[in-house]
């Protein structure tokens, strides 16, 4: 009995009515759960391998003996000829449970599971499933298992590259490492054909690169600290420790790289600090945070590893393809010979996204007959992956993320690599640039900054988009990766694709913040030296300077929806900050006094596309009232991109005390018909203000009423619809019943005239017999 429960409980599924009564129902329930909190299943480790690859495998299997708690997926390049000999060949040399793979299966501990030739592996909740691919589909098949294992098992999977000819596996080992998974490569010292190992281990994907004999040695050491960490503390606990130890941890990268971490997003720097103690297998933070200290090499193997180079050609096609449709003609259009597109990549990785904007706009000046200069700039901090990025070589598994033509356009095959032809190498400019503390770049009509913003904090994140938006010129392009957005920054970008997150610059008005912070070796100290004289006084401009601060009427810009961009000085007697939640907007702040009158202002102006004048307005200014003249000038030079409007404030004469204007209404002075006459001008505008601003809403009423009968009319066609729908379906289902009726007799009746029959299609193949 109790053997057969332990068998359920390792299973995929339980069934209670199976092995056990229903009081019994409540204790299997617990204790399935209190095991799957114990057990978190095997170790997943994936191993790739090609030529001479199995004399490698063999001697990591031989040195890794019983183990327990592993599962070994063994992908190698191999044809069908060998298929039979592979299982018997790897039994001599372990004792574990050797499993061809075929449909789906979930993996077990201490089994070694074998992939058919030309077969592919996707791996979901444990369960790996295959796919058959053609006979000359090598390359690709590691790397599309290690995608899998690190989508599926995250910091839990393992990848080893062994012995091969190549470069399949580097970019899967790459998506392990990214996923916080434990990679290895092995020598090129101890492999028979050192072209994948080397090529792992030359882009820095592999953690640790040593023989097969001291992977298993590494390989079980880690897989006991992992058990060793699940017993002792839980993952909440481990987590909170870390997060306690950011400032120290960030203080020794600050010493050792010059780099400041603190504010990157908390999650992102515990889940790479958490790896670094995996890959050394260390259990205690306080232990790491000493060892942090004492070493630069591990400050700099941690620099690196917060440095999350999540990067591919055409990653995101759909958005690559949005940009090439909507952007990269624009920023051709009206451009002449002698005029430069330039185009930033900020956080450019190994290159490969910088390239890939290379291809695009080298494919837009094939179109033209005598196109512009393309400069892109492509920027990181990472010094290693700059080098990566300047040689322009890549493994062949950008195979599958690459179009053949433009495989054969724009890179040249070296050996087992590909290298960036020279007709898009000369387009890119790699550089050392620190986004955060660096000044930008400026004058930009593109700057694409994907995936890097998602591993930033808010505050981080709150400044480097003024930033962008400063290092644009009027009317450039932002693109961002899938999980970014800029929705908090409605006032200086609209949004061209919302689904692809690309976004253009308005003609906003920012803060002068050009860097977020400066390095301390920017500044420069004052020196003291000799007085120049000064330079002529220049009175025309003194003239000029004075008569706008002192006599110019005050003013605003706004856009179309009335957010104030930018004002003069000393505007507190038009506009005021009201109690409660900011208002941007002018409506909202400005005097009550004139608030109907710059309503109807800027609507004649946004109707007109004209300068629109609204006078005979007043307002209260303490015990005095001012008469005010409003000017709306639309400002189209300016906003081409979206329509600007500036707002001027007038005063007409001096303000008046309230008392004087009450006594001269009452006839206490002879200008009362003046005042009077004034007051009913004012009334009969704000009457006339009022009236079309009701038959404004009347109108908008009208609309709103048509679309409403259209959305009745559109939500009945609906009905009607759904309605032909569910009658199609019973119909369809009749139907079907029919049939199955009629297959069921059918069938009956050929099973009871006790006939041989076999029924074959037109190329002589069984269908079915009886």
């Amino acid at each position: 009995m109790s053997k057969r429960l332990g068998d359920a409980l390792q299973g995929d599924r339980l069934e209670l009515t199976t092995y056990v009564s229903l009081p019994m129902v409540l204790f299997v329930v617990m204790t399935k759960a209190s095991y799957t909190r114990t057990q978190a299943g095997p170790l997943i480790v994936g191993v790739g391998a090609s030529a001479g690859g199995l004399e490698a495998f063999q001697e990591l299997l031989a040195s890794i003996g019983d183990t327990p708690n592993l599962a070994i997926v063994f992908v190698q390049h191999r044809d069908s000829a060998s298929d039979s000999l592979l299982a018997n060949l790897l039994q001599k040399s372990t004792s574990m449970s050797i499993v061809e793979l075929a449909g789906r299966k979930k993996l077990r501990p201490d089994t070694l599971y074998l992939c058919p030739p030309h077969t592919l592996l996707d791996l979901r909740k444990g369960i790996v499933s295959t796919s058959t691919r053609g006979e000359g589909g090598k390359a690709g098949v590691i790397d599309h298992f290690f995608h899998a294992l690190a989508e599926d098992q995250g910091e839990r999977g393992v990848g080893v590259i062994l012995s091969g000819s190549g470069s399949d596996g580097t970019l899967g080992l790459k998506a392990i490492s990214d996923c916080g998974g434990m990679t290895f490569a092995q020598s090129e010292e101890s492999a028979k054909f050192d072209s994948m190992p080397r090529s792992a281990a030359t882009t820095g994907v592999a953690d640790h690169v040593m023989a097969p004999a001291d992977i298993a040695t590494e390989l079980l050491a880690y897989a006991k600290y992992l058990d060793g960490l699940a017993c002792e503390t839980s993952e909440s606990s481990l987590k909170k420790r870390i997060e306690d130890s950011i400032s120290l941890i960030t203080n020794s990268l600050i010493d050792a790289t010059h780099h400041d971490f603190k504010h990157y997003k908390t999650n992102t720097l515990v889940r790479r600090i958490k790896r670094r103690m995996q890959v050394l297998k260390i259990g205690s933070v306080t232990e790491y945070v000493n060892h942090l200290s004492s070493t630069d090499e591990e400050c700099q193997a941690l620099f690196r590893e917060l440095l999350i180079g999540v990067t591919a050609f055409f990653r995101d096609p759909e958005a690559f393809a949005s940009l090439q449709e909507q952007v990269v003609p624009k920023l051709f259009a009206g451009r002449s010979a002698d005029e430069t597109i330039r185009i930033w990549v900020a956080g450019c990785a190994n290159g490969a996204e910088a390239y890939t904007m290379a291809i695009l706009c080298r494919e837009a000046m094939d179109e033209l007959t005598n196109p512009c200069k393309v400069q892109i700039f492509a920027t990181d901090i990472d010094e290693r992956a700059l080098r990566l990025a300047r040689e322009g070589t890549y493994p062949s598994g950008i195979e599958d993320h690459i179009r053949p033509e433009h495989l054969k356009r724009y890179f040249l095959r070296r050996g087992i690599k590909y290298q960036v032809g020279k007709e898009i190498r000369d387009l890119v400019l790699f550089s050392q640039h620190n986004l955060i503390s660096d000044p930008p770049f400026s004058r930009q009509d593109l700057i694409c900054c994907r995936n890097l913003l998602i591993y930033l904090g808010p505050h981080l994140q709150k400044k480097l988009i003024p930033l962008f938006h400063y290092a644009l010129r009027p009317g450039g392009y932002l693109f961002l990766g899938p999980s970014e957005n800029i929705t908090s920054h409605g006032e200086l970008f609209r949004s061209v694709d919302t689904k692809q997150h690309i976004s253009q610059r308005k003609g906003t008005v920012v803060g002068k913040t050009p860097t977020l912070t400066m390095h301390r070796s920017s500044t420069t100290a004052l020196v003291s030296g000799t007085r120049e004289p000064d330079a002529a006084t220049d009175l025309t401009a003194l003239r000029q300077r004075i008569l706008l601060d002192e006599f110019a009427p005050k003013s605003c810009v706004i856009n179309e929806s009335g957010q104030v961009l930018d004002a003069a000085a000393n505007l507190e007697k038009y506009l005021s900050i009201v109690d409660g939640i900011f208002q941007n907007n002018i409506l909202n702040i400005v005097n009550s006094g004139l608030r109907v009158g710059l309503r109807a202002a800027i609507a004649a102006a946004k109707k007109t596309a004209l300068r629109a004048t609204h006078d005979n307005m007043s307002m209260r200014v303490g015990e005095m009232v001012q008469r005010v003249m409003i000017t709306v000038q639309p400002m189209p030079q300016v906003g081409e991109q979206e329509p600007l409007y500036m707002i001027v404030f007038h005063d007409a004469g001096l303000p008046v005390n309230r008392e004087d204007a009450q006594s001269l209404v009452y006839g206490k002075s002879h200008d009362a018909d003046a005042v009077i006459a004034q007051l009913e001008l004012e009334l009969e505008t704000t009457r006339h203000d009022l009236d079309k601003s009701v038959q404004d809403m009347e109108s908008t009423n009208e609309e709103l009423k048509s679309s409403y009968e259209e959305l009745l009319s559109m939500n009945e066609e609906l009905q009607s619809a759904n309605e032909e729908l569910e009658t199609s379906k019973e119909e369809i289902r009749a139907t079907s019943d029919a049939v199955a009726r009629a297959n069921s007799d059918l069938e009956n009746l050929l099973r009871s005239t006790q006939i041989a029959t076999v029924f074959l299609d037109d190329e002589l193949r069984i269908r079915s017999f009886t």
